[in-house]
C-alpha cells in the first residue's frame, strides 16, 4: 500500500495548533485496532488481523512493530508506519526503511501531524537504519520532499491490458446504460484479438521447461537468486525474504520456473480480485536479479507461460527494471511513462534519503539519488 495522500498536512503545520493538543508515540500493544479502523476509515480497506501480523510483527527485518502514530483525547487520528527491508552492495548488507500506509484522519489535517509523525521516526531510527527508500503518490510526494527526501527516478511499469473496462473499473461503463455491457465486451474483444496477434509473433524458445509451484518456496528461490547477483543496491533474495515477504494474505502467489537441466529462471507472479470485482495480476518477483543471454532467453520462454495461465486477468503488470522492454513489447505490454497508460496514470516515483540528518547520501559509494545504483522489481513496493 503506497502512502496515502496527506498533501494538506504535509504542506505546513497549522500556527494555531499546539503541540499539546496532539500526542505522537510509537506504537503499542492495544494500538492494532486503532490502527486497522484508521486505515479502514482513511484508506478504504478491511485488511485485518492476518494481514497486520504478516506486514508488522513478522517482519524478520524489525523486532518490533515500526509505527507511529499521532492521537488526541485518547483516539488514533494519524499513522506513520514503516516497511522494513534488508539492503545488499557491493556484497556489504544494511538495513532501510520504506515508509507506507501512512494516514490522518480528515479532521486533524493541515495540523502538522505527518511532519511531527516523520520526524519521531527519523530521530528514532537514526542509529539504527541505514536510508529510507519509497514510493509516493503525487500528493504526498511534496511533503516527503519537504523533510528531506530527493527523487531518485520515475520507475516504469509495464501493462498488459487484457481488459480495458475493468482496468479502469466497474463504474468505468456505468454511464453507459444498456450499453455498458456490450461495450465492456467489445473493449476485451479488441484486447484480445490485438494481444493473440502480439503473442502470435513474439519469439519464443522450446530450450527450457517451466514448472509451476502454488507457492513462493523459499529453498528454489533463493538457489535461483543466488545464481547473479547485482552489485548495486538490492534486497537481497535468501530464503528468509521469501519465506516471509509473500506471506501477503491479501495476495495469492505462485511460482513458474524455467529449467534446461538445472533452474534458469522464477518468476513469482502475484494475483488478487479488486473490490469492484476485477482481477489484477503482477509479475512480483524475477530471479536471478540480473544475468546474461541464458536468463533472457528463459524469461522469454516464461512469459508466455504466464500469459497463458492467466488469460482471464484484466490486467497484467510487469517491473521495467526486471524484464527486457523489447520482450514485453513483443507480448503487448506498454509502459505507463507513456500514452495512452500516461494519460490515465501517475508515475511511480522513487524518493530517498539517509535516516540520519547530517547522513552519508552514499551507500558503499553509491549515490542514494542515482539511479543507476538500485536494482528492484515489484516486490520491493510493500503494496504486492
Amino acid at each position: 500500500m503506497s502512502e496515502s495522500a496527506e498533501r494538506a498536512d504535509a504542506d505546513s503545520a497549522n500556527a494555531n495548533s499546539s503541540d499539546e493538543e496532539y500526542t505522537v508515540r510509537p506504537y503499542e500493544p492495544d494500538d492494532e485496532e486503532a490502527f486497522l479502523d484508521l486505515f479502514e476509515a482513511v484508506l478504504g480497506g478491511q485488511m485485518g488481523e492476518s494481514w497486520f501480523d504478516w506486514k508488522y510483527r513478522a517482519n524478520p527485518y524489525a523486532d518490533h512493530v515500526p509505527i507511529y502514530l499521532a492521537e488526541t483525547d485518547g483516539e488514533v487520528v494519524g499513522a506513520r508506519a514503516f516497511f522494513p527491508l534488508a539492503l545488499r552492495a557491493d556484497g556489504a548488507d544494511y538495513r532501510a526503511f520504506q515508509p507506507c500506509d501512512t494516514m490522518v484522519a480528515p479532521d486533524h489535517r493541515r495540523q502538522g501531524l505527518f511532519t511531527r509523525m516523520t520526524e519521531a521516526a527519523i530521530d528514532r531510527y537514526a542509529g539504527e537504519v541505514d536510508c529510507f527508500f519509497n514510493f509516493p503518490n503525487h500528493l504526498s510526494l511534496p511533503g516527503n520532499l519537504k523533510l528531506g527526501w530527493e527523487v531518485v527516478a520515475e520507475r516504469t511499469t509495464y501493462y498488459r491490458v487484457q481488459n480495458p473496462a475493468g482496468l479502469l473499473g466497474s463504474d468505468a461503463f456505468e454511464s453507459a446504460g444498456r450499453l455498458a455491457e456490450p461495450l465492456e465486451s467489445v473493449g476485451r474483444l479488441a484486447a484480445e484479438s490485438y494481444l493473440s496477434a502480439r503473442d502470435w509473433r513474439a519469439p519464443s524458445t522450446d530450450r527450457f521447461e517451466c514448472e509451476w509451484h502454488d507457492d513462493a518456496p523459499p529453498g528454489l528461490l533463493s538457489s535461483v537468486g543466488d545464481e547473479e547477483t547485482p552489485r548495486r543496491l538490492h534486497v537481497p533474495r535468501d530464503e528468509e525474504f521469501y519465506r516471509w515477504r509473500f506471506g501477503n494474505p491479501k495476495w495469492t502467489y505462485r511460482t513458474v520456473v524455467a529449467h534446461d537441466g538445472n533452474p534458469a529462471a522464477a518468476v513469482v507472479v502475484a494475483s488478487r480480485t479488486r473490490r469492484d470485482g476485477s482481477t489484477l495480476v503482477q509479475l512480483a518477483d524475477v530471479v536471478p536479479l540480473v544475468g546474461g543471454r541464458r536468463r533472457e532467453r528463459a524469461l522469454s520462454a516464461l512469459l508466455p507461460e504466464i500469459l497463458a495461465a492467466y488469460d482471464d486477468a484484466d490486467a497484467i503488470l510487469a517491473p521495467g527494471d526486471s524484464l527486457a522492454e523489447s520482450l514485453l513489447s513483443a507480448h503487448g505490454f506498454h509502459s505507463d511513462r507513456e500514452p495512452p497508460l500516461s494519460w490515465v496514470s501517475s508515475p511511480t516515483v522513487q524518493v530517498a534519503r539517509p535516516v540520519a540528518e547530517d547522513g552519508d547520501w552514499t551507500i558503499r559509494g553509491r549515490s542514494l539519488t542515482d539511479p543507476e545504483n538500485w536494482r528492484l522489481a515489484l516486490c520491493e513496493m510493500d503494496s504486492a
